[in-house]
């Protein structure tokens, strides 16, 4: 292999390198009847406290510089006496996507553990968290793994109204499990096996929506590695053989 071609794979993999390390800009408009938490982190764990609400009559908006591999997550519980739902709009404004809360880029899963969600992002809760994240990867938890929600009616059907900071073409969703009506979950009062973590791939997309199915995300450090190893497979070509 010539300098050229050396410099060109060189060229590529750099490009490649930086693409993956390079963040995403995220926004994200939410809310949850009747409250939720907010981390960020990775396939495995959570790694970031980002907030809470309790009142879900508002709408929050949350902007991100998230990287390839990163997730957001929701963490929530239900309402056992009137009605409960999440209700979002996602949006990777680096790659042109926006996804509603009911598009198969979410996912649910119950932890059945009951008491209190980890709601105020001490070391304790990220690591209960990160624990469940665990057991939901492997099939595990209420829900035996991450599951699909249920979709009720759209932004502005009541008992909740218009949600301002969401399209109407969002609807809300809540995961169809424990004593939860089986065909609008959030209708009446129940319990869907709390708490519940609702999650996204930055990483989704229309074609791919669940990204992690695959692990198809690949990290720096794997690209790093593949560019010095194809730069030294060219040097390594380039030199003469010895008489």
């Amino acid at each position: 292999m010539n300098f050229f071609s050396k410099m060109l794979v060189a060229s590529t993999i750099a490009a490649l390198f930086v693409s993956s390390a390079s963040a995403d800009q995220i926004k994200v408009s939410m809310t949850v009847d009747n409250s939720y938490a907010l981390y960020t982190g990775t396939l495995t764990s959570a790694t970031t406290f980002i907030g809470t609400d309790g009142n879900w009559p508002s709408v929050e908006t949350y902007n991100f510089n998230l990287t390839g591999g990163s997730y957001i997550y929701v963490v929530t519980s239900s309402d056992k006496s009137v009605a409960q739902g999440f209700l979002a709009q996602f949006e990777n404004l680096t790659q042109g996507y926006k996804f509603y809360s009911q598009d198969p880029q979410w996912q649910v899963m119950a932890t059945g553990l009951g008491g209190n969600a980890p709601y105020a992002g001490t070391p304790a809760d990220i690591a209960l968290l990160s624990q469940e994240l665990l057991d939901a990867n492997s099939g595990g938890n209420a829900s035996n793994g991450w599951a699909d929600f249920t979709a009720g009616a759209n932004n502005g059907a009541g008992p909740w109204g218009l949600m301002s900071g969401i399209d109407a073409a969002a609807k809300w969703v809540w995961y169809a499990g424990g004593n939860c009506d089986a065909t609008n979950p959030t209708n009446g009062g129940c319990d869907a096996g709390e708490w519940l973590v609702f999650r996204i791939a930055v990483a989704a997309t229309p074609d791919n929506p669940r990204p992690d199915a695959n692990n198809n995300v690949p990290e720096p450090t794997t690209l790093a590695l593949l560019g010095l190893g194809l730069i030294g497979l060219a040097t390594r070509r380039q030199r003469p053989s010895r008489p």
